[in-house]
This record gives C-alpha cells, structure tokens and sequence, in this order.
C-alpha cells in the first residue's frame, strides 16, 4: 500500500518500519539475514477476535490479517488455487469490508489436516484501507501493549 491523502488526512501503510539493517561492514553471514526479514507484517487474529472472512457463501476463520493481505484457515487444498483471484467480505467487529482478493499460497497443516490459505488484496478503497488501518492499530496496541495484557508466568 502507498501513501494516500484524503482532503487533509493522510494514511500511512500499516507495517513494521525502521527494521534493523546490517551495519556497514557486516560479513557476509550478516547481511544474508536481511534478505529474510519479511517486508509485510500481519497482526494474529485470537480466538476472542471478531474478525472473520466469507468466500462463495463459506465462512472461514482468519488467523491474522494485515494492510496488504490475510491468512485464512481452510478445510482442503481444493479450494483455493494460487493465483486464484476471489470476492472476499471480511467481517471485523461491527465492520464490513468487500474487496478482491487473490490467492499467494495454500499449505496443508502438519498438526491439525486444515490448511492455511494466504490472500493478498487487490485495490483496497480508500475507505476500507481506513477501516482496515484502524482496527490494525487497535489491534496490535492491545495486543502488544504493555497494559494489554495481565502477567502471567515468565511474562514482566
């Protein structure tokens, strides 16, 4: 996602910035690991989150979701096929947004036989980008605020 002004207001992309970089001078080794840290983040979705995707009439479950795509939880490989483009309503709370959505890859589980079925948007409006945006910055701010969360066991 870019950068778009609307009136006076301007949206910025939901991703993680100021990464660390290797410093000048890193060995080789170094350097190589930045060639795997991943451009776009998604927030995970909990099993108390009301966020959830419908697909052809289907509701499947979201296991997180971020400015620039989604990740869902499906029954079968059949389903999906990468580079499939779908209409995606993707229920968040009270909100609703449509949008187009095309499939980047499918993998089946190893521990529970679903798969996980990632999508990436296809021309967000500027109005769900909004939406999404805000509940992204919600989201993650109770996730990983430090008042989110009580302590619990090895957690300061």
């Amino acid at each position: 996602m870019t950068k778009k002004k609307s009136g006076t207001e301007e949206t910025a992309p939901w991703e993680l910035t100021d990464l660390p970089v290797a410093p000048a001078g890193a060995n080789p080794a170094d350097a190589d690991l930045q060639k795997i840290i991943r451009k776009n983040y998604r927030e995970p979705i909990l099993d108390d989150d009301t966020v959830c995707a419908e697909i052809d009439g289907r509701i499947h479950r979201v296991c997180d979701v971020g400015s620039r795509g989604l990740g869902l939880i499906v029954p079968s490989l059949g389903g999906f096929l990468a580079g499939a483009p779908h209409s995606v309503t993707l229920h968040i709370g009270d909100n609703t947004i449509a949008l187009r959505g095309k499939v980047t890859h499918i993998s089946p589980s190893e521990t529970s036989g679903e798969c996980h079925c990632g999508i990436e948007f296809i021309d967000l409006s500027q109005k769900d980008e909004h939406t999404l945006q805000h509940f992204l910055a919600t989201h993650h701010a109770r996730l990983f605020g430090e008042t989110s969360r009580p302590a619990g066991p090895g957690r300061n």
